[in-house]
Order: structure tokens, then C-alpha cells, then sequence
């Protein structure tokens, strides 16, 4: 079977003695025969995993498991939160410096009370 359709690559003979060079080449990478591996990789992987478990639990031991978890309090806290967690909306009143000076400020009563609109004096 030829897939050269077009004579692109010429044909040369194989160098004299070449095949059984390469015998010789393939009986002697045969006869060397190495050691199995599988086995000490298998111990070595068994051991760092046993390694690895007793260093988790030693370090999860250490926890103590009655305790409550910790929150993130400055989320939890935070007043833009209120009304979504339900807890009773806490009314601020604002503070003002004007020229490097505290500014009174007074709140103007509105119709709604979602809207505040305040005067400084």
C-alpha cells in the first residue's frame, strides 16, 4: 500500500545490519528488567493520606463543637438591614458642618413619613 501518490519521497534501503541492531537494542532493554513500582507508590500515597486525615482531625479536634457559629456582625448589624430582617426601623437625625461649624439642623413634617426633608438653620 502506498500513500506517496505523487513520488514526493524517494525509497531507501534500510542501513546494512539495522534490524538486528535493533533486535539487540530491544533484547537488552528487555533483560534489564526494572524493579515494580506500584507497590511503593501505592505505600508512599497510603501514607501521606494517612498523614493528611490524622493532621485534619488533630486540627478539627480542636474546635470546640458546642459553640454557636460566629456571624458576620458587621453585616448582621448593619441599619441599612432593618427592614429586611424585621427588626423595628431606628430613626437617626442627621449631623451638619457648615464652614467648619455644627449646623442645626430642624426636620420639615411631610405627608408621608418614608420622606424627610430637613432645614439647616
Amino acid at each position: 500500500m502506498s500513500a506517496d501518490r505523487y513520488g514526493l519521497f524517494e525509497l531507501l534501503d534500510p542501513p546494512p545490519g539495522g534490524a538486528e541492531q535493533l533486535r539487540r537494542r530491544l533484547d537488552a532493554a528487555s533483560r534489564r528488567r526494572r524493579a515494580p513500582r506500584g507497590p511503593i507508590v501505592a505505600a508512599v500515597s497510603a501514607g501521606v493520606l494517612a498523614l493528611a486525615a490524622a493532621v485534619g482531625i488533630l486540627l478539627d479536634s480542636d474546635r470546640d463543637v458546642d459553640r454557636e457559629p460566629e456571624r458576620a456582625a458587621s453585616l448582621y448589624d448593619a441599619p441599612q438591614f432593618d427592614r429586611l430582617l424585621g427588626r423595628p426601623l431606628e430613626r437617626d437625625e442627621p449631623s451638619v458642618t457648615l464652614n467648619d461649624r455644627a449646623a442645626k439642623v430642624a426636620e420639615i413634617r411631610t405627608a408621608s413619613e418614608k420622606v424627610r426633608i430637613y432645614r439647616l438653620e
